[in-house]
């Protein structure tokens, strides 16, 4: 399987029902294994289930693709500054929250005060902080809270000195590259972790096998000996 098949089958993932997540992860893990692609399966087993409030997100980020880039367009025009465009952020979120209502009721789960407001949070805060994260749909957990909600009380990015924003610009841009980096690094070893886990299972399972089959014979055995003395 290519990179790109493989990166398909993983948005398929994302895309189930939430119910459907691991039990898919683990057939396409054991899958890829059984081709030989020992350290693809690792990665796919090592994909964590998504919570409620992010598998939200990630079906409205599927079914309602214009309305997100919407948020995500306003929530740049809020960083800009520009005119209205706080109002613009809270009409899209609202609407998208409502059908965050909708989502869950066809998945038949409650719409919990909590995890509507983690959908509400993890749309206006990725869509400010990573709007590509937000569009790929592949949440596994809320984004928290990024100081956005307080954007609509700031200074005009235009206003603010030059240097200073480009020094911020710089910080967030390294910021996110560290926490990138760090998740690759996790992610990695997380594999790494569960693929000595699966070949340790693997090996007991061998012998558990073994000393199944052992018993077996020993129970043939001693049941042909109880008939010879049976005759």
């Amino acid at each position: 399987m290519d990179e790109r098949a493989l990166d398909g089958e993983i948005d398929r993932l994302y895309a189930l029902s939430l119910g459907e997540f691991t039990k898919e992860r683990d057939t396409l893990a054991r899958r890829l294994k059984a081709d030989g692609l020992r350290d693809e399966a690792a990665a796919v087993r090592a994909l964590r289930k998504p919570v409620l409030a992010a598998w939200v997100v990630n079906r409205l980020a599927r079914e309602r693709p214009d309305d997100v880039q919407a948020l995500v367009q306003a929530a740049e025009a809020v960083r800009k500054g520009k005119p209205d465009a706080d109002e613009q952020v809270r009409t899209t979120a609202d609407g998208l929250v409502r059908a965050a209502r909708d989502v869950l009721a066809d998945e038949g789960r409650k719409a919990t005060d909590a995890v509507v407001r983690d959908v509400a949070t993890t749309l206006r805060s990725a869509a400010a902080a990573d709007p590509d994260v937000l569009r790929d749909g592949r949440l596994t957990e809320p984004v928290a809270a990024t100081g956005f909600e307080a954007m609509a009380g700031a200074v005009p990015a235009a206003r603010r000195p030059a240097r200073t924003t480009a020094r911020e610009d710089r910080r967030a841009g390294k910021a996110r590259l560290d926490e990138a980096r760090a998740a690759l690094a996790g992610a990695r070893d997380e594999a790494r972790a569960r693929g000595r886990e699966a070949d340790r299972a693997e090996r007991e399972a061998r012998r558990v096998r073994a000393d199944a089959e052992a018993a077996e014979r020993r129970v043939a055995e001693a049941e042909e000996r109880l008939a010879r003395l049976r005759a």
